[in-house]
């Protein structure tokens, strides 16, 4: 009976290790330098008065854009607080304005990063967002003074939390503070500010 139990703790010591060397492997693979994988990040946001005492549009508007990202570096920082892997960030969507006459924006924004701290014994991780990109909309019909064009640059930063599911899927809690401007084309432009709070999922 010694025996038994001596082989059964053996197998399960076994399984247990295979496992471990298992999750770590899948771990390697999938914050691999060159993995990619397809997203979406859909939310709602809302423009703020900053700087304050401009006294701009109080726009709202639902916020949905498809995403792509490759991973730049593989792991770095192996064991220090920053462990992570930057990734380069592609998205181009739709940001629709509510309460008003449903005014649009096409954005597509193909310089960002995103740098996501990972830990192989967590399986969610803190990522920081950031980069710039170009959209056309009709958004001027709302905000005069802030918006002298239909072209307009994007710059976007942004956190939040991504929880990874099975194989290379997960889903994220973002929030990002968006500018859109004309960079001084043509004026007024005095440029929208807004808080976007979105959910993510990739896969």
């Amino acid at each position: 009976m010694k025996r038994i139990n001596t082989v059964v703790w053996i197998f399960a010591l076994f399984l247990g290790l295979q496992v471990s060397q298992a999750d770590a492997q899948d771990f390697a693979s999938r914050f691999a330098k060159g993995q990619s994988s397809f997203g979406l990040d859909a939310g709602f946001g809302y423009t703020i008065d900053l700087p304050p005492g401009r006294d701009r549009a109080d726009l709202s508007f639902v916020f949905f854009f498809p995403n792509y990202e490759q991973n730049l570096t593989g792991l770095l920082g192996k064991g220090t607080f920053y462990q992570g892997a930057l990734y380069w960030h592609v998205e181009a969507g739709l940001a629709e304005l509510v309460n008003r006459d449903g005014e649009y924006l096409f954005g597509f924004s193909p310089l960002m990063v995103d740098y996501k701290f990972v830990d192989a014994n967590r399986g969610w991780a803190p990522h920081l967002l950031a980069g710039g990109g170009f959209s056309y909309t009709n958004w001027k019909d709302q905000a005069r003074r802030e918006l002298g064009t239909e072209f307009e640059f994007l710059l976007h930063a942004g956190a939040g939390v991504e929880f990874f599911g099975k194989g290379s899927s997960s889903w994220a809690l973002n929030y990002r503070f968006f500018h859109v401007s004309n960079a001084g084309i043509e004026f007024p432009n005095i440029g929208l500010n807004a808080h976007v709070f979105s959910v993510g999922y990739r896969f």
